[in-house]
C-alpha cells in the first residue's frame, strides 16, 4: 500500500490501513457500499468547496449561506455533515446537529457518516504526510447490497447529542472511567466503533508498545499534534 515511498511504515499501520480502506467497499449498518464509497469521495472533494472556505474564514459559519460544491452523489444533508466535519468541526453546535436531524438524517446514519469521515481523515492525512496520493478502495463487489440496519438497544443517555454505549461506571487507576466517552460516542452503531478503533489502535495502542521511542515520547508527540489540531480532549 505504501511501497512507492522510502520512509519506513510499521506493519501494524499498513495492515490497519488496508483493512480501513476496505470499509468503503462494504455495506455497513445504515449505508450501502456504493453510498459509503461516495462518502469517501465527497470527503476528499471538500477542499474544492467555496462555501466551506467562506464559512471557515467567517467569524461564525452560521453567518454564511449557500450551497456546497459537491460531487452530486449524496443528499445535501449528508454532504453538509461531511463538509462541516472535514472543515470546521470545532464550531459545530447542538443547534446545527438538531437541524441535521430535522432534515431527515437519523442519529444512526449521522454516526455512521462520522465514523467514515474520521477514517478517511486518518488515511488521507497519513498519505499526505508520506507525499503520496490518497489510496483508492477497490470497487464494491456488491455495491447495492442492503445494509443490516441493526439497532443497538444497549445505549444510555449520557447528556451528549446522541446516546452513548452503555458501560460500567467504574473508574480506572487515574480516576477516569474505564471506558472513556470517546469509545462510547458511536454506541448506536457498534460497527462504526469497531472499524474506527481498529484503525486508531494501529497507530496509538499503549497496551502493547511497538515503537522506537518511549511511552513518554509517544505521549509528548500525541499532545503536540492534538494541540496543533485544536483537539483538547
Amino acid at each position: 500500500m505504501y511501497e512507492s515511498q522510502s520512509l519506513p511504515v510499521r506493519d501494524e499501520v499498513e495492515t490497519g490501513h488496508q483493512a480501513a480502506l476496505k470499509v468503503f467497499s462494504q455495506s455497513g449498518t445504515w449505508f450501502r457500499a456504493d453510498q459509503r464509497y461516495a462518502i469517501l469521495e465527497e470527503a476528499r472533494n471538500v477542499e474544492r468547496c467555496a462555501l466551506c472556505a467562506d464559512r471557515k474564514s467567517a467569524l461564525s459559519p452560521y453567518l454564511v449561506e449557500g450551497e456546497h460544491d459537491s460531487l452530486g452523489d449524496l443528499p445535501e444533508n449528508i454532504v453538509e455533515v461531511i463538509h462541516r466535519l472535514q472543515t470546521d468541526s470545532g464550531r459545530l453546535t447542538e443547534r446545527w446537529f438538531n437541524s441535521v436531524m430535522e432534515s431527515g438524517l437519523s442519529r444512526e446514519e449521522y454516526i455512521e457518516v462520522v465514523g467514515l469521515v474520521a477514517i478517511s481523515i486518518v488515511l488521507d492525512s497519513y498519505a499526505i504526510g508520506l507525499g503520496l496520493d490518497p489510496a483508492i478502495p477497490e470497487d464494491p463487489e456488491d455495491a447495492r447490497a442492503e445494509p443490516s440496519r441493526e439497532n443497538n438497544p444497549d445505549v444510555v443517555d449520557g447528556g451528549a447529542w446522541v446516546p452513548l454505549m452503555a458501560a460500567p461506571d467504574a473508574e480506572g487507576v487515574v480516576g477516569l472511567p474505564i471506558v472513556p466517552n470517546i469509545a462510547r460516542a458511536m454506541g448506536l452503531v457498534p460497527l462504526a466503533i469497531q472499524q474506527f478503533f481498529s484503525l486508531m489502535q494501529s497507530h496509538y495502542n499503549l497496551t502493547d508498545l511497538n515503537f522506537e521511542i518511549s511511552r513518554s515520547q509517544v505521549e509528548l508527540v500525541a499532545a503536540r499534534v492534538s494541540s496543533f489540531n485544536d483537539c483538547f480532549y
